[in-house]
């Protein structure tokens, strides 16, 4: 059984496509999200400064694989 914290030796290198370079200097849309806390948090309120946003996509299930097209989206293990 594979392990859960071990990465597969074969796990593509991402690679920068450019797809976000227009996002520096763009402005947070008006919109709240449920935080680990408990409570909303409105990306306006971060005001240009620089923050760290975390969308956890799934949980792993253990003997269970994620896919071949899992490893495919950069960043997708977290």
């Amino acid at each position: 059984m594979a392990s859960l914290y071990q990465l597969p030796a074969d796990l593509p290198v991402p690679v920068d496509d450019g797809g976000a370079a227009h996002l520096p200097g763009m402005r947070l849309p008006d919109l709240a999200l449920p935080s680990a806390a408990g409570r909303l948090v409105n990306l306006v309120e971060f005001g240009g400064r620089r923050a760290v946003l975390y969308f956890y996509p799934r949980t792993g299930r253990p003997g269970e694989t994620a896919g071949p097209e899992w490893d495919g989206i950069p960043g997708a293990r977290g």
